[in-house]
């Protein structure tokens, strides 16, 4: 069942895997958690060989420290709140520029999943020659945000929308500073990583709180419920496979003021505009 798979991970834990990974890596989401969809990798410190992939492309989030990366003969540093798009066919390598005083910190999403079991393998891709579309690539500094049909505001900031990764995921930093009723994704998975402040997640009949480091998946086909959990309200990174999540906000953002007064959503007001993208809200 599609609620069987719903689980919440303590900051730190990671999914089982076939072997001990690296005390370094922690995987928050595998390939089989997400049906293939993508896989989600926890990294704090170490070094990445130049590499392809020609499996699938990779998303990097830095929460703290500062990452080198190395893509298409260029260098860019990036620190906390910084994202980077790094498409497959193209080599790239990693560098923990914080080193021990202050490690990279950072989640690395892997779309179609499946990152973990190279680092189960302990192999890895080499470096080969580039086929890969080297202008998909993109670097955000904090505060920015991928384009859009209409503008959004920081506290739905999109980091990666659905176009920039052929329809497989969209990322963004939300600050949930409003209850969202209940809901039911027809069609995307959706997982969240608390950055900061605390989470209340409505699922199966139970409420479960996440708090920084925690990660929530939530499968498709289950209604659920979230809402702020603390003063100032939480700040997550969150993920829907397949992508569309930003079409989702920006149609609120659009119909603002017909969908959410006082500071409540209304849930039918809501169904006018997301059902089409196979979101349905509980009415009544």
């Amino acid at each position: 069942m599609s609620k069987d798979r719903f689980f919440v991970l303590d900051a730190g834990d990671s999914r089982p895997a076939r072997v001990p990974l690296p005390p370094r890596a922690s995987v928050k989401a595998s390939a089989e958690d997400t049906q293939g969809r993508f896989s989600l990798l926890e990294l704090r410190g170490g070094d990445v060989p130049p590499y392809a992939h020609d499996d699938y492309d990779e998303f990097v989030y830095v929460i703290a420290g500062e990452l080198g990366v190395d893509v298409g003969g260029a260098s860019h540093r990036l620190t906390a709140g910084m994202c980077v798009l790094l498409p497959r066919g193209v080599t790239r390598a990693m560098r923990d520029l914080g080193g021990d005083a202050s490690p990279m910190h950072a989640l690395r999403v892997s779309a179609p999943g499946g990152r973990e079991r190279h680092l189960e393998d302990a192999t890895g891709a080499d470096p080969r020659d580039d086929w890969g579309d080297l202008n998909r690539c993109f670097v955000l500094k904090p505060g920015e945000a991928r384009p859009g049909r209409v503008p959004v505001p920081p506290a739905f900031s999109v980091k990666a929308r659905t176009a920039d990764t052929g329809g497989l995921f969209s990322l963004l930093e939300v600050t949930v500073a409003q209850p969202v009723p209940r809901h039911t994704h027809l069609v995307a998975d959706e997982c969240v990583y608390v950055l900061d402040g605390e989470l209340e997640i409505e699922f199966d009949g139970a409420v479960h709180t996440a708090g920084r480091g925690q990660f929530v998946l939530l499968p498709h086909g289950v209604p659920h419920a979230i809402r702020p959990g603390s003063t100032p309200p939480p700040r997550v990174v969150q993920i829907s496979s397949p992508g569309g999540w930003e079409s989702v906000v920006e149609a609120l953002i659009e119909h603002r003021s017909e969908v959410s007064r006082a500071g409540r959503f209304d849930p039918a007001a809501l169904n006018r505009h997301t059902r089409k993208h196979h979101v349905v809200y509980e009415e009544g």
